[in-house]
């Protein structure tokens, strides 16, 4: 089975997600513990700061996707160079935060060339996220829900390596850079084997190429609702990324399970992944019994609760609910998302129109985002202590809204197919 089509591009989206997840759960808080505690003390700023790099590469994702994998070179050869180069990048981040963590660090020496090497590493993961969705879509025949099973494997290998870092290892320490470095350069070698992908895109002019024409979307009302949404979205989202993993370590969610290790924050997130498995393995059938919207306005309102239980701090609501309906929103709203951009555009302008829609959901959004979240954690920390209600409350009213927007604003194009990837 791994040697068919669908096993390999299942064994790529698991290592794809395997080595992200490995950096963005446990870094916040490994930045964000005292120099006394192992961490690099680094400011709710200075975390915003280095998160941002994952903003900047989705800005320049469709300026390189499209170029790349749609008029130069083949989309396996593009992802097996870009992931050579993240190994390199993620390496020399773990080696420099060997460097300058524990009781010597300094976040004024440190933070600038590790936000060097992140960027490097954010440029190279929406590059290789994007083109993991084009050369799925590229490879599998329509029908039968191939898509949602394969991508449903890369939610598994984030579970696996929140599993790993939090059990296996420190992840207050440099150790999981180098897990990330070492998943990247094994999917480097991996990628070589992948379904030949070749560009599309020979002969028509390199403004088309990369996906400008796509911007004609901007014309049609479903998709601009639904673009303004997800960068409403995606802005209260950091609030999540950034600023979970310490609150939930602030409301003492971690459990010392004795020869098992400890059951810490980071562990226990991942049952959002396990919930996000579950949706899309039922994306299928659930598209072919219920409308595109009504899944996507479950996505958005699951989003709502999720923010709402955080904001009541109540540990087992939050636990047993709110953290797997981060997955479910997910699932729900972000994957759905893709999957009606991939049904929308022109087959010879996916790959465009899949980095149209990084940029709108990973860029300025997340940008914008960054700043919103640190700045508004900074203002409500005093004495080492963080207001979090004050905090939870921006996002919940943010979700509110887009989940009204959306309602009251998104029609579902009339030529919709719902037999299209079910």
């Amino acid at each position: 089975m791994v040697g068919s089509v669908p096993g390999r591009l299942a064994t790529m989206m698991f290592l794809q997600y395997f080595g992200l997840s490995a950096v963005i759960v446990p870094l916040t808080r490994y930045l964000q513990t005292p120099p006394g505690a192992g961490g690099l003390g680094f400011s709710p700023l200075h975390v915003g700061y280095i998160y941002m790099t994952f903003a900047v590469g989705a800005v320049v994702a469709p300026l390189v996707v499209g170029l790349l994998a749609d008029r130069w070179f083949a989309a396996e050869k593009v992802i097996a160079a870009t992931h050579a180069a993240m190994a390199a990048l993620m390496g020399a981040a773990g080696r420099w935060c060997d460097t300058y963590d524990g009781t010597g660090a300094d976040p004024a020496d440190a933070v600038g060339p590790l936000f060097a090497l992140v960027l490097g590493y954010a440029v190279g993961t929406q590059i290789t996220l994007t083109l993991t969705n084009v050369i799925s879509f590229r490879n599998l025949a329509a029908g039968a829900g191939a898509f949602w099973y394969v991508r449903l494997t890369g939610t598994f290998g984030w579970i696996v390596a929140g599993g790993v870092v939090g059990w296996g290892m420190n992840p207050i320490s440099p150790q999981p850079l180098y897990v990330a470095a070492a998943t990247s350069a094994v999917l480097a070698a991996f990628a070589l084997a992948l379904p030949h992908t070749p560009p599309k895109g020979y002969g028509r002019p390199v403004g088309e190429v990369i996906g400008l024409p796509a911007v004609n979307m901007l014309r049609d009302r479903p998709f601009v609702v639904f673009a303004g949404v997800l960068v409403l979205c995606n802005m209260m989202n950091q609030f999540y990324a950034l600023f979970t993993s310490p609150y939930l370590h602030d409301l003492g969610v971690a459990l010392d399970l004795g020869p098992y290790g400890e059951l810490t924050p980071e562990v226990v997130m991942t049952l959002a992944q396990w919930c996000e498995i579950g949706c899309m393995a039922a994306s299928p059938w659930l598209l072919r019994h219920l409308s595109l919207k009504r899944l996507m306005v479950l996505g958005l309102a699951g989003l709502v609760l999720r923010n709402a239980l955080l904001f009541s701090a109540h540990v087992p609501g939050i636990v047993a609910v709110g953290l797997p309906m981060h997955g479910w929103g997910y699932a729900f709203y972000g994957m759905l998302g893709a999957y009606f951009v991939d049904r929308e555009a022109p087959q010879h302008l996916r790959a465009g129109a899949q980095s149209l829609v990084t940029f709108f959901g990973s860029g300025p959004a997340v940008l914008a985002g960054n700043f919103l979240a640190s700045h508004t954690v900074a203002t409500h920390r005093a004495g080492g202590l963080t207001d979090w209600q004050s905090v939870w409350l921006v996002p919940l009213a943010g979700y509110a809204v887009a989940l009204v927007v959306f309602v009251l604003l998104f029609r579902e194009p009339p030529n919709a197919d719902r037999s299209v990837q079910t």
